[in-house]
């Protein structure tokens, strides 16, 4: 698997990148999975880490493929690409391009169950398009996933579940007067949130 990440940040290194990417682009044999972003646009934001994981969740068997490879492209670079026709309409456009970028699916054309830009279905829709087996599953890779049950340490050393549901010190919700709440959000606290 080769992984290409081409941007505008660091053009002088990315010249390469880009020259080895017109070379897969115009191998029949390539199957390339491509991410087309925009700086600035907030879904790309939320995109590029989950797809950046890729390189680093996929087994060996699979990193081994010359035949694969994973670009991460910033829109006002794509065009600079041969064989890539057909400009992306919205951001982020996820493309899965073979037979020289003759034959293309979007991301959300595929057959996959879930299309939640999550590293799960990056996973799901390459393993599906590449009939690869050998592909990492959510439990392999779940050490990259951030839990979210975070834990703290109290004075006494017992582990605490953190509390969850905004920003509010616990002497804040103490003082919040539920015969009088001052606001929506007060009286949704006392509403729903305060424990009783």
């Amino acid at each position: 698997m080769v992984y290409l990440e081409i941007n505008k940040k660091k053009w002088q290194n990315q010249g390469k990148n880009l020259e080895r990417l017109n070379q897969y682009l115009s191998n029949k044999d390539a199957k390339i999975f491509i991410l087309i972003y925009m700086e600035g646009c907030g879904p790309c934001n939320e995109t590029r880490p989950e797809w950046s994981k890729l390189k680093n969740v996929l087994s060996t068997n699979f990193l081994n493929r010359e035949d694969i490879v994973i670009v991460s492209i910033d829109k006002d670079l794509f065009g600079k690409l041969e064989n890539a026709n057909k400009e992306p309409m919205s951001f982020p456009t996820i493309r899965f391009m073979t037979n020289s970028g003759k034959k293309m699916e979007t991301y959300e054309d595929s057959k996959i169950s879930n299309k939640d830009r999550k590293i799960d279905s990056f996973i799901e829709w390459i393993k599906l398009k590449t009939g690869e087996n050998n592909i990492t599953t959510s439990e392999d890779h779940s050490k990259l996933h951030k839990s979210n049950k975070t834990y703290r340490k109290k004075a006494h050393g017992r582990k605490t579940r953190k509390q969850y549901g905004g920003k509010w010190s616990a002497k804040y919700k103490r003082s919040i007067n539920c015969n009088r709440p001052k606001g929506f959000s007060q009286r949704q606290y006392c509403k729903y949130g305060r424990k009783k």
